[in-house]
C-alpha cells in the first residue's frame, strides 16, 4: 500500500495558493490557481497547465532555463505529512505544468537552504533509496483511484508506479519517459518530459482536468511534503488530489510500442559424457517481441511473443517439510506489469490467512508436471527434459471505459517434450505435459466517485486431453468465477467489502481423486464423517466467501471484522494458490497509532492487536490465534517492531496427512525486529524470533541485515540468517495395522527433529550512472536435518505417542536424515541505451550438494558447496523500443 512510499493518507486542511505567470506571451495562456469544490462538497487545490507552442519545447536537461516555465503557474505552499503534520515544508518548492500535443512537462524547483544537507544517492531504476526525491502523481483517469506517479531523485534515478483502488502501489509497472536534474547553490532542479502515451485519458471535446499531486522527500529531516495536504487519520491519496486544469485539445494517442529482443545463452553444467543429450556447452538462441497498442483512449492491448526471462532473479533454496506449496514471488517482468487489475477482492481490511489468492500467474509457464514422473516405469539411463514450459503468446487488454475498468489476459503453452535413451539404445520422445491456454477475465465499476466499486473475475484453464498419460496428473478443465464489492461511506472512514466465488474442476475419475486427497482438503480421514471420498466423481465443485467491515481513517482508532467460508470442494490452484480449502474463519483486528506523541523523541508508533479463529465445516477449531504488535519509531529513525502471539491448544486435521485429527500444544511466539536510521552510510536491521510449545518444540531464529554505501554509487548489503528448530511431532509416514483401533487401523510414524539452516544474502548494486547499473545477488545456502525417537500417534485427537518398541518392526524409510548445500548467484549488468531500450549481460550460477549425514557441520556444509554440482548460465540480451 501507500505506506510503502510513506503515504499513510492525509493531513488536515487545505491551503489556497495564490500565483498567476509572471509573463505572457501571445502562445502562451495560464491558468491562475485557486481552489475548486468537487460533488461532494470538498475542496481542492487546482493549478492551471500551460500550451506551448509549436517549437517551445523545452530541453530536457533539468535546468528549467526557458522562457516558456516562467510564465507558467507556480505551485508551492507544500504541506508536511511527517514528521510535523500539517505544518509548512521546512524548504520551498516551486512546481511548473506545461503540455502539448505529444507529452506533459513538469518543473521542480527544490530549494535547499543549506546545500550540504542534501542527499543524492545513485541506484538501479525503480530502487528505493534514500535521497532528496521530487514526484508527480496524475490521475489522469480522473477516477480518485488511479495515478501514474513519475519520481526521480536529486542525483537523476528514476522511478515510476502505478497507483490503484486509492491507496495501493505496483511497483513494477514501468513506463517510456524523461527526466534529468541539476544540482546547484540554491538546491537541485527536476525537469520531466512525460508522453501523454504513458497515460491513460478520455479524449473531449474542450477542456478537461486530472488529478494531481506533488511530493518531496527531503530525508535529511526525514521529510514528506505535499502540495494537496494528504491526512494520516485518512485511508485516501487519490482521493485527495488536487486538480490540474487548462488541458485543452489532447487527443489520447492510440500508440503502437514495439520492444523486439534477441538473446543467446550459453549453458555449462556438469554431466556424462557418454549422454547423448549432453552437451559441455549448450548454445541456445532466442528472439521475440512484447507488443503495446492503445485500442483506444483508455484501452491498451499488450502482447508478448515468445518471452525471455533470463535476467529474473532465482527463487531462494528453502527447506519445506511440511504438505503444503511454497508461494513464491512473481518476478518475470510481463506478468508483473499492470496485473494490478486482477488482485480479486484486495480490501483494506486484515485479511484471514486462509484466503486464496485468485490470479497466481506463476502456475503459467511452470516446471512441466510430468517433469521426472513420466520415467518411472521406463528403464531409462539418459533423459532430457525441459525444466520450463514454453509460453508461445500471451496477450493482456487493460483500461477504462466510462466508469467501467476491464482486465483480460490470455496465455497459451505449447506442447512440452522429453527425450530419453531406451533400452536398445535408440532415441525415444515422450509428452511431459500437454497444450493449455490459460486465461482471466476482471470487470469492475466505480460508482459514487470511487466510493462504492463492484467487480467480477473469471478465470479459466483448458488443457489439451488427447494424450490419456497426463489424465490421472492433470485437470482437464478448471473454471473459477466471483463477484466483489466495496462501499465507504462517512468521508470514506468506514468500509464493507465482500467476496463471492465457486469453482468447478474437471478431469478423470483418477485425477478428482487425487484432487480430494491432496493436503488442501484431505476428503480421505477416517474420522471426517461430514466429507464424502468419491472414486467415481469427474468434476470437484467450491464455494468461498467473505465479509469485512472496516473502520479505515480516524484519529487514532481503526480496526476490522472479518468472516469467511472456505467450502473443502473450492479449488483454484489452476491459476491461482490456495494451501487449504474447508475453513470457516474469523478475524478481527484494532489498531491505535499516534502520528503526533507527545515526547520530543518519539516520532511515532502504533500498537495493534488481531485474533484469528478457524474451525474446519465439522466443526473442530484447527487454527486460534491471538497477537500483540508495538511499533515505535524515534526522532533519530530508528525503530523496532515487537509482536507477541498466543496460538492455544487446538485440533489438527492435517497433521497425519490425510489420517484422523490429532492436537497442536499451545503455542508461544515472540519476534524482535529493530531497525536503524537509513540516512546513514551504515544501516542495519535485525530479527530475532523465539517460538516454543509445550510439547518441548523450540525454534529460535536470527536474521542480521547490514547495508553500507560505499560511495554515492555502491550500495553492498549482507544478510546472514541462523535458524534451528527442535521439532517432537515431525510426521514421518504410516502403515496399516490392524491392532492400531485407535487410529483406524493405521499407525502413524512420527520424531523428533532437529533442523538447523545456515544463510548468506549477499547484494552489490553499483550505479554508473542512472541508465548503467551492475547488480551481484548470492546466497550461500547450508541446511541439516536429523530424525530419531521414532513413535507413533497414540490416539486420534492427541498430541501424544508411544516409542517404538525395540525390536519391533514399523515403517521408517532408511534414513531421513539430510544435508543439502546450495548458492544462488546472479550478476546484471544493464544498460539502457536509450528510453525504453536495454542490453543485458547475465550471469548466473547454481552449486548443489546433498548428503544424508544430517548433523550440522559448517566446514563440511562449506565443502559441500565449493564441491557440489556446479551449472553456468552467460545470457547476452538486447531490446529495442519503437514508439510508432
Amino acid at each position: 500500500m501507500i505506506g510503502a512510499r510513506k503515504v499513510l493518507a492525509g493531513v488536515a486542511g487545505l491551503c489556497l495558493l495564490a500565483s498567476t505567470a509572471a509573463a505572457q506571451t501571445a502562445s502562451l495562456a495560464s491558468v491562475s490557481l485557486g481552489a475548486d469544490t468537487t460533488q461532494t462538497g470538498e475542496t481542492r487545490l487546482v493549478l492551471g497547465a500551460v500550451r506551448l507552442a509549436p517549437g517551445q519545447r523545452p530541453d530536457i536537461d533539468g535546468r528549467l532555463d526557458e522562457a516558456v516555465w516562467d510564465a507558467a503557474p507556480v505551485a508551492t505552499d507544500f504541506v508536511q505529512l511527517e514528521p510535523e503534520v500539517g505544518e509548512p515544508a521546512s524548504e520551498r518548492t516551486e512546481v511548473r505544468v506545461l503540455y502539448d500535443d505529444a507529452a506533459l512537462y513538469v518543473g521542480f524547483l527544490n530549494f535547499v537552504r543549506d546545500p550540504s544537507t542534501m542527499i543524492a544517492r545513485l541506484g538501479r531504476r525503480d530502487q528505493s533509496i534514500v535521497s532528496d526525491r521530487a514526484l508527480v502523481s496524475i490521475d489522469s483517469y480522473d477516477d480518485e483511484r488511479t495515478a501514474f506517479e513519475f519520481a526521480v531523485t536529486a542525483a537523476g534515478v528514476k522511478q515510476d508506479i502505478l497507483v490503484y483502488n486509492d491507496t495501493f502501489d505496483d511497483w513494477n509497472w514501468d513506463a517510456v519517459w524523461e527526466a534529468e536534474t541539476h544540482r546547484s547553490g540554491e538546491g537541485w532542479t527536476a525537469e520531466f518530459r512525460i508522453p501523454l502515451s504513458q497515460l491513460r485519458f478520455r479524449t473531449v471535446e474542450g477542456a478537461q482536468a486530472w488529478g494531481i499531486q506533488f511530493q518531496r522527500s527531503i530525508p535529511s529531516n526525514g521529510e514528506e511534503a505535499f502540495w494537496a495536504p494528504i491526512r494520516p487519520d485518512e485511508d485516501r491519496y487519490v482521493s485527495r488530489f488536487g486538480r490540474l486544469v487548462g488541458l485543452e485539445g489532447l487527443r489520447a494517442p492510440n500508440g503502437l510500442e514495439i520492444q523486439p529482443y534477441v538473446a543467446t545463452r550459453l549453458t555449462r553444467e556438469p554431466g556424462d559424457g557418454a549422454d547423448p543429450f549432453y552437451s559441455e556447452n549448450a548454445v541456445i538462441g532466442s528472439a521475440g517481441a512484447d507488443v503495446k497498442y492503445g485500442i483506444t483512449s483508455n484501452l491498451t492491448l499488450t502482447a508478448t511473443i515468445n518471452p525471455d526471462f533470463g535476467q529474473v532473479e532465482s527463487d531462494p533454496a528453502e527447506v519445506n517439510l511440511t504438505a503444503f506449496e511454497t508461494f513464491f514471488e512473481e518476478r518475470r517482468p510481463f506478468f508483473l506489469e499492470g496485473t494490478d487489475i486482477f488482485g480479486f477482492g484486495r480490501t483494506r481490511t486484515y485479511r484471514t490467512r486462509h484466503t486464496p489468492t485468485f490470479f497466481y500467474s506463476r502456475r503459467i509457464g511452470r516446471q512441466p508436471t510430468a517433469f521426472g514422473a513420466v520415467y518411472r516405469d521406463l528403464e531409462v539411463e539418459f533423459s532430457d527434459t525441459p525444466d520450463q514450459t514454453t509460453i508461445a503468446s500471451a496477450v493482456k487488454l487493460s483500461g477504462k471505459v466510462g466508469d467501467w475498468s476491464i482486465g483480460l489476459l490470455d496465455a497459451v503453452t505449447t506442447e512440452e517434450f522429453g527425450e530419453y535413451l531406451g533400452p536398445d539404445g535408440t532415441r525415444e520422445r515422450l509428452a511431459v505435459e500437454p497444450w493449455a491456454n490459460y486465461a482471466a477475465g476482471r470487470l469492475k465499476r466505480d460508482f459514487r466517485d470511487g466510493q462504492t466499486v463492484v467487480g467480477a473475475l473469471v478465470t479459466g484453464v483448458n488443457r489439451d486431453g488427447s494424450n490419456e498419460a497426463f489424465d490421472p496428473l492433470l485437470n482437464r478443465s478448471a473454471y473459477v468465477g466471483g463477484l466483489d464489492f466495496e462501499h465507504a461511506w462517512a468521508d470514506r472512514r468506514w468500509t464493507v467489502s465482500g467476496v463471492g466465488s465457486l469453482s468447478r474442476v474437471t478431469g478423470e475419475p483418477g485425477r478428482i481423486l487425487r484432487l480430494q486427497r491432496t493436503s488442501a482438503r484431505y476428503y480421505q480421514r477416517p474420522d471426517a464423517d461430514y466429507l464424502d471420498l468419491d472414486a467415481e466423481a469427474t468434476s470437484l465443485d467450491g464455494y468461498f466467501a467473505e465479509v469485512s467491515l472496516a473502520r479505515t481513517s480516524g484519529a487514532n482508532w481503526t480496526g476490522s471484522v472479518t468472516g469467511s467460508l472456505i467450502s473443502p470442494g473450492f479449488e483454484v490452484n489452476d491459476l491461482g494458490f490456495l494451501t487449504r480449502a474447508d475453513a470457516r474463519t474469523l478475524t478481527t483486528q484494532l489498531n491505535y497509532r499516534e502520528t503526533q506523541p507527545a515526547p520530543d523523541w518519539l516520532r511515532f508508533y502504533q500498537i495493534y492487536g488481531f485474533t484469528i479463529q478457524s474451525w474446519n465445516h465439522g466443526g473442530q477449531l484447527f487454527d486460534s490465534f491471538f497477537a500483540l504488535h508495538l511499533q515505535p519509531q524515534f526522532s533519530n529513525l530508528w525503530g523496532f517492531n515487537l509482536r507477541g502471539f498466543l496460538q492455544p491448544e487446538t485440533f489438527d486435521d492435517r497433521l497425519t496427512r490425510g489420517g484422523p485429527v490429532a492436537r497442536t500444544p499451545t503455542t508461544y511466539n515472540v519476534v524482535f525486529q529493530p531497525f536503524s536510521d537509513r540516512r546513514q552510510p551504515v544501516f542495519g536491521d535485525a530479527t530475532f524470533l523465539g517460538r516454543w510449545d509445550e510439547s518441548g518444540r523450540i525454534e529460535r531464529t536470527l536474521e542480521v541485515g547490514l547495508t553500507g554505501r560505499l560511495s554515492p554509487s555502491v550500495e553492498v548489503r549482507l544478510a546472514p540468517s541462523f535458524s534451528y528448530e527442535f521439532r517432537t511431532g515431525q510426521y514421518a509416514g504410516a502403515f496399516d495395522d490392524e491392532a492400531a483401533a485407535a487410529t483406524f487401523g493405521r499407525r502413524y510414524v512420527f520424531s523428533d527433529l532437529d533442523l538447523t539452516v545456515l544463510a548468506l544474502e549477499t547484494r552489490l548494486n553499483w550505479t554508473f550512472t542512472p541508465d548503467l547499473t551492475f547488480q551481484f545477488y548470492a546466497r550461500p545456502f547450508i541446511a541439516a536435518g536429523a530424525y530419531e525417537n521414532f513413535k507413533t500417534l497414540r490416539a486420534a485427537g492427541t498430541f501424544a505417542f508411544d516409542p517404538v518398541p525395540e525390536g519391533e518392526e514399523v515403517y521408517v524409510p532408511e534414513n531421513f536424515d539430510f544435508n543439502e548445500f546450495a548458492v544462488q548467484g546472479n550478476a546484471v549488468l544493464r544498460w539502457e541505451y536509450r528510453p525504453g531500450s536495454a542490453l543485458f549481460f547475465v550471469w548466473q550460477q547454481e552449486r548443489y550438494g546433498f548428503t544424508f549425514d544430517g548433523d550440522f557441520d559448517l566446514g563440511r556444509g562449506i565443502d559441500g558447496i565449493i564441491d557440489g554440482d556446479v551449472y553456468n548460465v552467460f545470457l547476452v540480451k538486447a531490446s529495442f523500443w519503437l514508439g510508432l
